[in-house]
């Protein structure tokens, strides 16, 4: 994750780029707390360069707007492109975070002045890419199937999205399917490492992606507590102060084609099934989600 800041007195400007999920949340909570809700002043957030968005970012989002609210500040969001403004509405987010596709208007909705310029400084956090967790699949496995074994950490994640990534964008997987693919393993993975187990001992996580016809069939198996997805309660979009309590597998729920679960030999068994359909604009996950950069306005 990158965070850029503009230099200004009348208001917090700052542009977040790279994957707002749940590593990106831990890497960015302290620098972007310091450039906008320490400082007291309304704030624009340029989305532009963000390439995906868990729940965990929309809820790292939502935590600073009421701080700002609090402060007699309002946090308004710029730019957020394709299936990142999608999940923002589709969450009702756009309701307490509203959404601008023009700077002049954003500033102006904060009580900036528009014509004041802005110097931009860059902070830039360690952006390696982590080895895998574990190899893909053995090299007689069939090309269309991956398999991954990842350890219920956190630390896990971000090899695991770069062996994914590098799947979906083999197979050229639209845009909106890689996307979903994504939300999915972010919502289903982190939920299991952080609430299956009582205990604090190292436990397997396997994970498997399949390229099928039509489908991108994802099937996650964890020895944890039992829990079905479907079951979990639906937060209240239309809330005067919404709760972004489950809204991650809300948001799954909503995008997926089907999520099965059943409880088999004391592990959960879950298979996400997501259909292959090429988007409008012919872009590709792969593409997309590689080309990130900040398009803010100065």
């Amino acid at each position: 994750m990158e965070l850029i800041i503009h230099q200004r007195d009348d208001i917090s400007l700052v542009a977040l780029v790279g994957r707002l999920d749940a590593g990106g949340v831990e890497e960015m909570e302290q620098p972007f707390g310091e450039a906008t809700t320490a400082r007291g002043l309304p704030t624009v957030v340029d989305m532009s360069g963000i390439t995906f968005m868990s729940s965990l970012g929309i809820g790292f989002l939502f935590t600073n707007t009421k701080k700002l609210k609090k402060a007699g500040c309002k946090l308004v969001l710029l730019k957020p492109q394709g299936m990142v403004e999608a999940v923002l509405r589709t969450s009702k987010m756009d309701k307490v975070m509203p959404i601008f596709h023009e700077l002049d208007e954003a500033i102006r909705a904060v009580g900036g002045d528009p014509t004041i310029g802005a110097a931009a400084s860059s902070a830039e956090a360690d952006s390696a890419v982590a080895e895998p967790a574990t190899a893909a699949a053995p090299s007689d496995a069939p090309d269309n199937i991956l398999k991954l074994t990842i350890k219920n950490e956190m630390s896990e994640l971000e090899g695991l999205y770069s062996t994914m990534n590098q799947f979906l964008a083999r197979h050229q997987v639209p845009y909106r399917s890689g996307y979903a693919v994504n939300l999915a393993v972010e919502e289903l993975v982190v939920n299991v490492i952080r609430y299956a187990y009582v205990d604090d001992d190292e436990h397997p996580i396997d994970i498997g992606f399949g390229v099928i016809e039509e489908q991108i069939i994802l099937e996650i198996r964890d020895s944890g507590r039992p829990f079905d997805p479907r079951e979990a309660p639906s937060p209240d979009h239309d809330a005067d102060d919404p709760d972004v309590g489950g809204l991650g597998l809300a948001l799954v729920l909503d995008m997926v084609d089907a999520l099965t679960y059943r409880r088999e030999n004391e592990k959960n068994h879950l298979q996400v099934c997501i259909g292959i359909r090429a988007d409008e604009s012919g872009e590709l996950w792969g593409a997309v989600n590689d080309g990130a950069t900040a398009g803010g306005e100065q």
